[in-house]
């Protein structure tokens, strides 16, 4: 950095980068920065009724391990949305790497999600789809207000891991792990 521009209002900028300088962040900039953020895919499921719900989610993080708690985050416009509720027992499926086409199924706006998906169930009857890369089972905590979203906090009250490797979401898309990335000898 040259010493006029270590004085200059206007950071050094790549031609592949946008900028938002002042003013609010609109949903288009705000999704594009965060498209840069893989994260893994995974779907949730609950019962209703008689009746399974299940829905693609990819905002998912682990939150604390004492108590094991986990968040979902949900579009306030999902239609499973009101299946969801605190107290409702519910499983945390991440998906495997061979699962696009059942992150695409939870994500669309068939009637019967599970028509055709082989899963088995936990002991609240929850489903657990056959083949994910690892499930958690539990109970939703609490309900946070999050803008256009809700922030469901899960507790967790039993986990599996199938050992698969996860399905990754990046910049609107799903994909596929490539090799893992190994330190440079020095």
């Amino acid at each position: 950095m040259t010493n006029a521009s270590a004085h200059s209002s206007q950071p050094d900028r790549r031609p592949d980068q946008v900028w938002t300088l002042g003013g609010p962040v609109d949903a288009t900039s705000m999704r594009n920065a965060m498209g840069a953020f893989p994260s893994g895919v995974t779907v949730l499921t609950t019962r209703l009724g008689d009746r399974s719900v299940g829905m693609t989610i990819s905002s998912f993080a682990s939150v604390s391990l004492d108590p094991p708690l986990l968040l979902q985050c949900v579009a306030r416009s999902a239609g499973s949305l009101p299946a969801f509720r605190i107290g409702s027992s519910v499983a945390v499926n991440v998906l495997a790497n061979d699962q696009a086409s059942l992150a695409r199924r939870f994500a669309s706006k068939v009637d019967d999600r599970f028509e055709g998906v082989a899963f088995d169930t936990d002991d609240c009857g929850c489903p657990v789809l056959v083949g994910a890369a690892a499930s958690v089972s539990g109970f939703i905590d609490r309900i946070y207000d999050a803008g256009d979203h809700v922030i469901l906090l899960i507790r967790a009250c039993a986990v599996r891991r199938a050992g698969g490797l996860p399905l990754l979401y990046y910049s609107g898309r799903m994909h596929d792990w490539a090799d893992t990335v190994h330190p440079v000898a020095s």
